[in-house]
């Protein structure tokens, strides 16, 4: 059995260094997606990976193509056609400047512009256990998140897994809440694993808490989410910012209670992709029938792992994230 995802692919364009975008000469170009970074994190644990989605015919697409399967993710559920692929600038910030991000071209992709009847569903969903969407995907366009949701259904209708993972942007929502409560509460009804935070569960759809503390916040509505929705499993990460580092811990809400991985301090390296490999984790753990704690311990040493690599897509090793675990990691050289 396979694990699949359904999104768009697009090219990063990083700014070298830590330059702005006007003063650099070059840019490092490189092929990501939610969908891209999951399915990667998850081929690097031992799982068989395909991603859903329509790529340019032309040499963009083949790039994309060629990075993808460099990625030991399949492209056999692809299908090609229309001529742009989205793009995002990536500028890396440094002390008081944040990192920058510019995207163009994303409602002009081949993605973004498909059909349903591009995408091969009878074949494409054959041999499949769980298959990933993004709440992203959901904010691009009328057309692209009915689609979505269609995809979604035929899925669940076929006894899939459905994993959904908020990551709600009101910027790019345009301020069309409404609308947004209203496609998200179609996924979450479709749902299974969903990622998500108390913002998400308060602001979006509406619950209600007395609470003013994060952790209390989140203990009181996502028990809500999960009996409204039938979710089986709910998990995301709590975050500060201390200075130069990050401090960071999941909590998942699984089997109708809570579990807590430990605190990490770390510096990151590459902030993009790391919530990307803490959904990974907890999709390994669900994979392999973790024990709950086991699962989140997994899955945030996974997105650490995630800030401290180069690039969107996840690239450690199972073995990797367990020394993590274990706190086996040493300061010097491996050898």
């Amino acid at each position: 059995m396979m694990v699949k995802a359904f999104g768009e692919v697009m090219m990063r364009l990083e700014v070298p260094e830590h330059l702005k975008l006007e003063q650099a000469h070059t840019l490092h170009v490189s092929y990501t997606g939610t969908g891209v970074n999951v399915l990667s994190a998850l081929s690097r644990y031992g799982h068989q990976t395909s991603l859903i989605t329509r790529l340019p015919q032309n040499s963009l697409g083949d790039a994309a193509m060629s990075s993808i399967q460099s990625l030991g993710i399949s492209t056999q559920d692809i299908s090609r056609g229309g001529d742009y692929l989205g793009k995002y600038f990536f500028e890396r910030g440094y002390s008081v400047r944040p990192t920058k991000v510019t995207y163009t071209n994303r409602q002009e992709s081949s993605f973004c512009t498909s059909s349903l009847t591009d995408y091969d569903l009878e074949n494409s969903l054959k041999n499949t256990s769980l298959i990933h969407f993004c709440g992203i995907t959901l904010a691009m366009s009328e057309h692209i998140r009915n689609i979505a949701l269609k995809v979604a259904q035929k899925a669940k209708a076929l006894g899939i897994t459905i994993v959904f993972d908020c990551n709600y942007r009101p910027k790019l929502w345009k301020d069309q809440t409404d609308q947004a409560r209203r496609f998200y509460e179609a996924m979450l009804q479709l749902t299974d694993i969903c990622f998500m935070t108390e913002k998400d569960a308060i602001l979006l759809l509406g619950f209600k808490t007395e609470e003013v503390d994060k952790q209390a916040q989140l203990e009181d509505v996502l028990p809500q989410v999960a009996d409204k929705f039938k979710i089986g499993t709910i998990a995301g990460t709590m975050r500060k910012e201390k200075a130069a580092n990050q401090t960071i811990q999941g909590f998942i809400y699984h089997l109708s209670s809570f579990a807590y991985s430990r605190q990490y301090v770390y510096k990151t390296l590459d902030r993009i992709g790391g919530g990307d490999g803490f959904a990974s984790g907890v999709m390994h753990g669900i994979l392999k029938s973790f024990s709950t704690q086991d699962m989140i311990e997994y899955a945030a040493a996974a997105g650490v792992l995630a800030h401290t690599t180069h690039g969107d897509a996840p690239i450690c090793s199972m073995e990797e994230v367990w020394q993590l675990v274990k706190n086996d990691i040493g300061e010097g050289i491996e050898r």
